[in-house]
């Protein structure tokens, strides 16, 4: 067991002739007080786990009804430029903006993201502040090679914003304008604070239209990953009278990911392309555990067989209908994808306001390693998470959704 988590779940894997059922399965944690590991004790099963509902729900802090509204995704690592941006009261904020960007008229700020964020000439994601105003949207980042010095990322005029495209359980949204190179993504890493950034967005376009009901859209109400992972589901766009389209592709990102997941399983038992179930698509921090902190955020996913970790492109993907521009890096990036039989244990703590769950998995056979890494290449081109993690038998995770790591752990005793 790993010194720096407490003993909390072992997982005892019981032989059984039919498909795999983990039975006796516990979880079992030190006292809280001697440790700071949360109690969750008796049997797992499909229900909720005992002791976990009065936590804190996630990585999402907020400061709401003020002027302007203030979400932090904790999850994300601000560099010292930014870190002395959020310091500062909104009046000093606000003169650091025009000071930055003197030409732009900013207007009065309605809300303020710290999040990453990327675009067409920056595609790879980078921890941004992201101001939302009457007048438009102006990201900032620290300047390419320097952590203490900002600069203006990307800027919108509100009216310039053509549509907004929500992804896959709303882990991302993609700001379209009116040329095809107009790209902002947004990465919020939760189904809850994409619903914000849409809502404060519709608001500042439209409160007219926002008032008379907008609120109670699926896509600005509803579990956006219930919605992403159901095939039957049906959500309509929210349009505004200005032309701005709130849209979603769940049903096409869903279709593309599962195929190359499935083109990624090999082994006896593999189930076909249309038996393969997904069942939770969330952003998690993987923690490097040769360097000892958080180092990057993937998405998980997790299905009826398999436990994936994977990087999924906001910029690029899916192709607009009729655009010529060829996407420059592919959807999915650093796959890594383990049976759930491969399981040995899993450990869950409590880290701040998230839980840390780790996985480790038996130990492969070099031989099949070497045959999975050879159909991994061959059905998908895209650099393995255990390149980047050089501990590839186990997955250090921090969830920035409570109840998410909790599905898991449900789902993973059943």
């Amino acid at each position: 067991m790993s010194r720096d988590l407490p003993l909390i779940h072992r997982m005892q894997l019981q032989p059984v002739p039919e498909p795999r059922v983990l039975t006796e399965n516990k979880i079992r944690l030190a006292d809280p007080s001697r440790d700071g590991a949360l109690r969750l004790s008796q049997s797992c099963g499909v229900s909720a786990i005992p002791g976990v509902s009065g936590r804190p729900e996630g990585s999402v802090s907020s400061l709401k009804n003020t002027c302007p509204e203030v979400f932090h995704q904790r999850l994300v690592e601000l560099p010292l430029s930014l870190s002395r941006l959020q310091s500062l009261s909104a009046q000093k904020l606000q003169e650091e903006l025009e000071s930055l960007a003197p030409q732009v008229e900013v207007g009065k700020l309605s809300s303020i993201f710290w999040l990453k964020i990327a675009n067409r000439k920056q595609p790879i994601p980078k921890p941004g502040c992201l101001l939302l105003s009457e007048k438009g949207i102006i990201a900032l980042t620290s300047e390419r090679n320097s952590v203490d010095t900002l600069a203006v990322f990307h800027h919108f005029n509100l009216l310039e914003i053509k549509k907004a495209q929500i992804s896959l359980a709303g882990q991302h949204v993609r700001l379209i304008g009116c040329t095809e190179d107009t790209v902002l993504a947004v990465f919020t890493h939760s189904k809850e604070l994409t619903q914000e950034f849409c809502r404060a967005l519709l608001k500042a376009l439209s409160p007219e239209k926002f008032s008379e009901g907008t609120e109670g859209h699926p896509l600005l109400s509803d579990d956006l990953m219930a919605l992403s992972l159901d095939w039957t589901s049906s959500v309509p766009d929210v349009v505004l009278d200005d032309g701005l389209h709130v849209t979603s592709r769940f049903k096409r990102v869903l279709a593309d990911l599962l195929y190359i997941v499935h083109g990624n399983m090999d082994g006896p038992g593999k189930p076909s392309l249309a038996d393969v179930h997904p069942l939770l698509y969330t952003s998690v921090s993987v923690m490097d555990s040769t360097r000892g902190h958080q180092d990057a955020i993937f998405q998980f996913l997790l299905t009826d067989t398999h436990v994936v970790l994977l990087q999924e492109d906001g910029v690029f993907h899916p192709v607009p209908r009729g655009s010529s521009l060829v996407p420059t890096q592919p959807q999915f990036q650093r796959l890594e994808l383990r049976k759930r039989s491969e399981i040995r244990c899993v450990l869950a703590r409590q880290n701040n306001d998230w839980l840390v769950v780790d996985i480790s998995f038996k130990p492969r056979k070099p031989q099949s390693q070497g045959r999975k890494m050879e159909s991994r290449r061959a059905s998908a081109d895209v650099p393995s998470v255990s390149n980047y993690n050089s501990q590839c038998d186990s997955w250090k995770l921090s969830f920035g959704c409570t109840s998410e790591a909790v599905t898991l752990i449900n789902h993973l005793c059943v």
